[in-house]
C-alpha cells in the first residue's frame, strides 16, 4: 500500500472517529453523502474536475465547485456561503477577511501563454520584455523585430543564425475580466523583470493597465475557460492560463525565457525547478521571488491555496471533518495519480510538509 493509500485509509479512520466521538454528544457528526460546496480558482479546476468524482467514489461525499475566480472564493469565505475556497492570491490588507481561516497550499502550476498562430511551424519563443510589450499594447503584430529577435537562433559552432518565419499577424490580447490570482500572478512578474513597463501589480487587469486599454485588439474573457476560449476562436490571439487549458485546444504554448536566458516550455518538472525555492510567510503563506536565477525553470508560476476555517470560526465538527478530508485527498492521492498528466506540479518536501501541518488547523 502506498503511503498516500495509507494517508487516506488513516483520514478515512480519522472521519470516523470524529463522528463517533461527536455522535457522543460533542456535536453533530461527520457521515457519508455529504455534500461540501466551494468555489474560487478556475487555475486549479481542471485538477478539482478529475479529484471530485474520484474522491465522491472512495469517500461517499461530493463537492459542489462553482469557479468564479480567486477572487470570487475568496469573497464567499468571508461571506460564510462556501465550507472551503481556493485561490491563486491572498486577502489584501484592505480586504474583510473571516474570523478564523488558514491557507493550505494545494498546487503548483505554471501560468502558461498560449498562442493561435496559423501558418506557423516550431516553439514559440518570447522574453519577459517582449511578453510585457505584448501586454501593454506596445508589440502589436507578430513578427516584430522583437519577436523575431527571440525566436532567432545562432549555431553554437558556425554562428550561423536561423531566423524563424513569423507572420505579419496583428496580436489579439486576452486578459481575465474577473478578479483573478492568475491576473496577480502574471502581472507580478512582468513587475518585478520589466519594472520599467509595467509599474504595478494585481488581480483585476484593467486597474493596473499601465495606461488605457486598446480598443480591439484587447479582449476580456471570463475565468480560464473564457480567456482559452478566445485565444481559440481568433487567429493571432494571446493569453494566459494554466498549461492545460492550452493543450486540451491544440494551442501553442510559449517557451518564455527564465533568468537563465534558456526558453523553457511550462512542464510541471520546470515550474517545481523554480516555485520549490520559496519563503514560508504566515499563516500556511508563500512568496516566490520572479528573479531567481534557477537552471531550466519556468518562472511564470504560482501556487493554489485550499482556503479554510479553523477553530475559531465555530464551524460544525462533522463538516470541518470532511472538509480536512477531501484537501488531503487533494493534496495527497489525486495529486499523486494526476497532477502531471494534467500540467500541474503536486507538492513535495518541504512544501508538502508545511501543507501537512496546516492541514491539522481544519477543526
Amino acid at each position: 500500500m502506498s503511503k498516500f493509500n495509507k494517508r487516506s485509509l488513516l483520514t478515512k479512520v480519522g472521519v470516523i472517529a470524529t463522528a463517533l466521538t461527536v455522535a457522543a454528544g460533542v456535536a453533530t457528526p461527520a457521515q457519508a453523502g455529504v455534500t461540501l460546496t466551494a468555489s474560487g480558482s478556475t487555475a486549479i479546476k481542471n485538477l478539482l474536475d478529475v479529484c471530485i468524482p474520484a474522491y465522491q467514489k472512495d469517500f461517499g461525499n461530493s463537492v459542489s465547485y462553482g469557479g468564479g475566480g480567486s477572487g470570487a472564493g475568496r469573497a464567499a469565505l468571508t461571506a460564510e456561503t462556501v465550507d472551503l475556497a481556493f485561490s491563486d492570491g491572498l486577502y489584501s490588507s484592505t480586504d474583510k477577511k473571516p474570523s478564523a481561516f488558514t491557507y493550505i497550499p494545494a498546487t503548483q502550476f505554471p501560468l502558461a501563454l498560449m498562442v493561435k498562430l496559423d501558418g506557423f511551424k516550431g516553439t514559440l519563443q518570447l522574453s519577459p520584455a517582449s511578453v510585457a510589450g505584448i501586454y501593454a499594447g506596445k508589440i502589436t503584430k507578430w513578427n516584430d523585430p522583437a519577436i523575431v529577435a527571440d525566436n532567432t537562433v545562432v549555431n553554437a559552432k558556425t554562428k550561423k543564425k536561423t531566423v524563424a518565419k513569423l507572420p505579419a499577424t496583428d496580436i489579439t490580447v486576452w486578459y481575465r475580466l474577473d478578479k483573478s490570482g492568475s491576473t496577480g500572478i502574471f502581472t507580478a512578474w512582468m513587475k518585478k523583470l520589466v519594472p520599467t513597463v509595467w509599474l504595478t501589480n494585481g488581480e483585476t487587469f484593467n486597474t493596473v493597465f499601465p495606461g488605457t486599454i486598446p480598443a480591439g485588439t484587447f479582449q476580456a474573457g471570463s475565468g480560464s475557460d473564457g480567456v482559452a476560449n478566445g485565444v481559440a476562436g481568433k487567429d493571432g490571439s494571446i493569453g494566459y492560463a494554466e498549461s492545460s487549458y492550452g493543450t486540451e485546444r491544440k494551442l501553442f504554448l510559449v517557451s518564455v525565457q527564465n533568468n537563465m536566458g534558456e526558453y523553457v516550455q511550462p512542464t510541471p518538472a520546470a515550474t517545481a525547478a523554480f516555485v520549490n525555492s520559496f519563503t514560508a510567510g504566515d499563516n500556511g503563506t508563500i512568496a516566490i521571488d520572479y528573479s531567481s536565477k534557477i537552471k531550466g525553470s519556468y518562472t511564470i508560476a504560482g501556487y493554489t491555496y485550499a482556503m479554510v476555517y479553523t477553530a475559531g470560526a465555530l464551524k460544525n465538527v462533522g463538516t470541518q471533518a470532511i472538509v480536512r478530508q477531501f484537501v488531503e485527498y487533494v493534496i495527497g492521492d489525486c495529486a499523486t495519480e494526476n497532477s502531471a498528466r494534467l500540467g500541474y506540479a503536486k507538492l513535495t518536501g518541504t512544501l508538502l510538509a508545511l501543507a501537512n501541518n496546516q492541514i491539522l488547523l481544519v477543526k
